[in-house]
């Protein structure tokens, strides 16, 4: 087995809750014991609800925001060990794609500037071939290395996310996580996006970790998926595994929410999420489970299972999930999408 890249230990992240006069009354798990881990080379989607913390595991994993508890690993050096300076030249290894390109982007820098700033913060190149390697980064994404003297109010969605991605390749990283990195864009351009994040992966031996709630792009691109509930991971596992044999009634009902999924047995979800500051006891997702049983107030399931783990008590008793024959519509469309904009773009020789 691939030797894993990323392992988080029993994560932990709350959030305090104050009055109107700044007195605490109480706290957020935004994050409660997630363990992941995620081998070299390999896409890992983490998907939910939104609210549920996939960002703000994300942001914990490196080191953006701190953990109450927990480890953090990349190739086994805990990073919540480390000194600011050691954590800093640690951070050429790990970046992250922002959700919307213009809010991460410095309108106040020109593209040639933002993508250069982490080869100046690094020194991965000398000042005089700054330029050359702005150029080849900015042709790795698809764009024209022209380009590189115009600001980002210049540029549409998807050419911005290009320019987002060219500069968290500027680093070399082993590790790329990927905060809804094309939920902001129209679905043409996300094709697009897919493709070329499918192929920098490939190319580069880069290692993935999608935080999403499109689950069309996550069957598409992912290796394995992780999904969340209020804080936890209920279920996880190999994508082709948990799309087509959920064994969590939370991911039974995310799938049978989309069209194409064909989850014939998964009923749809009813009620609210209940307060992440006031959890349900045992189980989070009784108080929403049509399978819910005294147990499941009592006990927290534990994450379960060989390679395809679940945090329920009954998983090895729910009915069968049934995928109908268009189960795979939406990879399908997806797909359909992606070669009919790559044939577009090769025509014109233009991306959006």
């Amino acid at each position: 087995m691939t030797a894993p890249l990323l392992e988080l230990r029993d994560l932990a992240k709350g959030f305090p809750v104050r009055d109107a006069i700044g007195r605490r009354r109480g706290a957020v798990r935004a994050v409660d014991g997630v363990s992941l881990s995620v081998p070299k080379g390999s896409v890992l989607a983490i998907v939910g609800e939104s609210g549920c913390g996939k960002s703000t595991l994300g942001r914990l994993a490196l080191r953006l925001i701190e953990a109450d508890a927990g480890e953090i690993l990349l190739e086994g050096e805990d990073l919540r060990g480390l000194s600011a300076r050691a954590l800093r030249a640690r951070r050429r290894d790990m970046q992250l794609i922002f959700q919307d390109p213009f809010a991460s982007l410095d309108p106040r820098m020109t593209v040639e500037q933002a993508v250069a700033e982490p080869l100046r913060l690094h020194g991965i190149v000398p000042r005089a071939q700054e330029a050359q390697r702005v150029a080849e980064l900015l042709s790795r994404v698809g764009l024209r290395p022209e380009l590189a003297r115009r600001w980002p109010h210049e540029f549409s969605g998807g050419q911005r996310q290009r320019i987002a991605i060219a500069r968290a390749l500027a680093s070399q990283p082993k590790l790329i996580i990927g905060d809804e990195p094309v939920s902001a864009l129209d679905v043409s351009v996300q094709a697009q996006v897919v493709n070329l994040l499918q192929d920098l992966i490939r190319e580069l031996g880069l290692t993935f970790v999608l935080i999403s709630h499109d689950l069309g792009v996550v069957r598409h691109i992912a290796d394995r998926v992780a999904v969340m509930y209020l804080g936890r991971i209920v279920e996880e596992g190999p994508t082709r595994q948990v799309f087509g044999n959920p064994r969590h009634p939370y991911t039974r009902a995310l799938l049978a929410a989309v069209p194409g999924q064909g989850h014939a047995n998964a009923p749809l979800l009813e009620g609210d999420i209940p307060s992440p500051i006031n959890p349900p006891s045992g189980c989070r997702f009784r108080t929403r489970c049509p399978y819910a049983q005294a147990l499941c107030a009592e006990q927290v399931p534990p994450l379960e299972g060989a390679s395809h783990l679940a945090a329920c008590h009954f998983q090895n008793s729910l009915p069968p999930a049934v995928a109908g024959q268009d189960a795979d519509t939406g990879g399908e469309r997806l797909r359909r999408l992606q070669a009919y904009f790559t044939d577009q773009t090769q025509k014109t020789g233009e991306l959006a």
